[in-house]
């Protein structure tokens, strides 16, 4: 084959290869082409089967019913994207503008700080920003903070600075406020508490040292907050006489103190602020070393017209908690929690100093807790007996008093003709040892299960304070099948081993 024809035949071939190459990128566009049309339309079904979703065609009040009740379902909201409100403005645009419309969702904030950082400017400055960018998303509704810091490593001065700068910014809208941090800490952070404070319903100043520290922040001064309702503090030695408070607006008030055996905290009387809470509804407090301003014979009567829930923790035994109960009037109680929350195992060998004061509110109180408490039965006794309005009983005695005769006393059948023990009771928590009669304990919720109100609820702690055999999984798996009628019949029981401590 000659040079010509060569040439001849690759031109030939170059022209058809030019052929199809034409033909290829027309293909080629034609495919682009319909894969255009084909997401578009893809898209244009999606888009109208969310359209017949039943979410779509819910009405705009419902959703935000839905939205409402799910950030109220979150026991705190955090600005994290995996749980809300953040979690639902990432389901589609649709969502996020109707979270973003919705001021009164985004009224709650709590951001913690970390346990230690080699950067606290740095740290401090992202959590500013996004209490910011939250908190203007609620507009100029009132907000909730809590700030938090649980560990013992200190905060640079600075960080708390610009913290403290932040607070004293939203106080004018601050309805809720929690701060947890040491005391140091909390002692850079009550700037806010100089200004006026319009909408502060509630405030809690807490002590958030695991460690044992002597430190406290300074007496607390609220100069402008006149809708305050709810104090509670917690720190080392508690003086309330140095505070500045409106103590008259109050309806709940909680003043605790921490207990250490590496110092002696202190309090001063509580009477001193109650005698000023005439509107006190619930209050908590916790009983230790006290500092007496006055002498024990002078002590004034101080009547809280309104209280209906008190919560006692004692830290040790002194004069002043018979003081205190023996001063203390609460004609209107319904509920009364005494604890004991010493650092010593076990509890100590009477108790009975709130006993006048239970007595006094026999015919309102309907709720009683002893915890870790031992009080002679004869005393027990005395006090129950007049409790003919109680509903709910709950006494847990230490090791050194278990409460095996009140399981007999409270028997309805063994009562004697018309002087039944707590006869309107729906529940009941005991704890006994061991040795307890499984016949006595039958009997005791038989005989309540069919009484009228009948028991609902029965809770029995069985403990063990020797080294012999442990027989009380046998105790319990006998006393579950003989009260298996009043389970069937709505009884809701509890059997369980008490804790080693008592």
């Amino acid at each position: 084959m000659d040079t010509q024809r060569i040439s001849h035949l690759l031109a030939e071939q170059k022209l058809e290869l030019s052929i199809i190459r034409e033909e290829l990128d027309r293909a080629r566009a034609e495919v682009e082409r319909l894969e255009a049309k084909h997401f578009e339309t893809m898209e244009m079904v999606q888009k109208l089967e969310a359209l017949r979703s039943p979410v779509r065609r819910m009405p705009l009040e419902v959703m935000t019913k839905v939205f409402e009740q799910c950030v109220q379902d979150e026991e705190s909201q955090e600005p994290d994207p995996l749980r809300g409100p953040l979690l639902l403005c990432q389901v589609c645009s649709a969502w996020r503008d109707l979270m973003f419309s919705l001021p009164y969702l985004w009224r709650s904030l709590k951001v913690g700080f970390p346990s230690a950082t080699p950067n606290w400017e740095n740290v401090m400055q992202s959590r500013i920003m996004s209490m910011h960018v939250w908190t203007s998303r609620a507009k100029a509704l009132p907000i909730s903070l809590i700030l938090q810091h649980s560990s013992n490593s200190p905060i640079t001065w600075g960080a708390l600075m610009s913290l403290d700068k932040e607070i004293l910014t939203l106080g004018c809208r601050i309805k809720e406020l929690c701060l947890r941090f040491s005391p140091l800490a909390l002692s850079s952070l009550l700037t806010f508490t100089q200004s006026p404070l319009p909408h502060l319903q509630r405030l809690e100043l807490h002590n958030s040292n695991p460690l044992p520290s002597s430190d406290n922040p300074p007496p607390l001064f609220l100069h402008d907050a006149p809708n305050l309702r709810s104090l509670s503090i917690a720190w080392g030695s508690l003086d309330t006489t140095e505070f500045c408070v409106p103590w008259g607006q109050l309806t709940q008030l909680s003043l605790q103190y921490d207990a250490s055996p590496h110092w002696n905290s202190v309090h001063n009387d509580y009477l001193v602020a109650l005698r000023e809470c005439p509107n006190l509804k619930c209050c908590s407090i916790g009983i230790g070393i006290t500092i007496l301003h006055t002498d024990t014979d002078m002590v004034v009567p101080v009547t809280l017209p309104n209280l209906e829930s008190m919560k006692v923790r004692l830290f040790c035994q002194t004069l002043y908690t018979h003081q205190f109960f023996d001063a203390l009037h609460a004609p209107k109680l319904r509920t009364f929690e005494f604890q004991n929350a010493s650092l010593a195992m076990g509890s100590f060998a009477s108790q009975t100093e709130p006993l006048s004061f239970i007595s006094r509110s026999a015919e309102t109180l309907e709720n009683l807790s002893f915890d870790t408490i031992n009080i002679s039965d004869v005393n027990m006794l005395s006090c129950l007996s007049q409790l003919h309005r109680l509903k709910h009983l709950r006494f847990l005695p230490g090791p050194l008093q278990l409460n095996h005769n009140l399981v007999d006393s409270l028997v309805l059948s063994r009562a004697p003709r018309g002087s039944p023990i707590c006869p309107r009771l729906k529940s009941l928590s005991l704890k006994c040892s061991k040795g307890v009669s499984t016949d006595r304990v039958t009997e005791l919720v038989e005989s309540r299960c069919n009484a009228s109100p009948k028991l609902e609820e029965f809770c029995l702690q069985i403990a063990a304070f020797d080294y012999g055999q442990d027989s009380r999984d046998k105790t319990i798996v006998e006393l579950r099948e003989r009260l298996n009628q009043c389970v069937e019949g709505g009884l809701q029981l509890h059997l369980m081993k008490a804790k080693p401590t008592g």
